[in-house]
């Protein structure tokens, strides 16, 4: 049996379809505002304690470790360089043993 011998069928006389639609409509909107009247409670709530939360995670790491970390990512900063470098002469010593055979 196909899924849908399964869905009762029903039927609706075209002068009652308005007045399904407007009492649907009407139930929606209900359903709207009771949605909108609840986004407004939580809008209300209390934000004297988001700022100190906020703040107090911008000293989760220790100064002496983001000191390292700046260190750190500037010598990989000039590694990075130097590897760079050392790729160019590689190719360029490659060409000139090209051309010296």
């Amino acid at each position: 049996q196909s899924s849908q011998s399964s869905i009762p069928s029903v039927s609706i006389h075209a002068d009652d379809v308005l007045k399904i639609l407007k009492a649907f409509m009407q139930d929606f909107n209900k359903l709207r505002e009771k949605d909108g009247a609840a986004k407004e409670v939580l809008q209300v709530q209390d934000s004297s304690k988001d700022e100190e939360y906020w703040d107090a995670l911008t000293h989760v790491i220790p100064k002496p470790t983001l000191k390292l970390w700046d260190a750190l990512e500037a010598a990989l900063k000039q590694y990075y360089e130097v590897l760079k470098r050392r790729d160019g002469l590689l190719s360029e010593a490659a060409i000139l043993q090209q051309q010296n055979l």
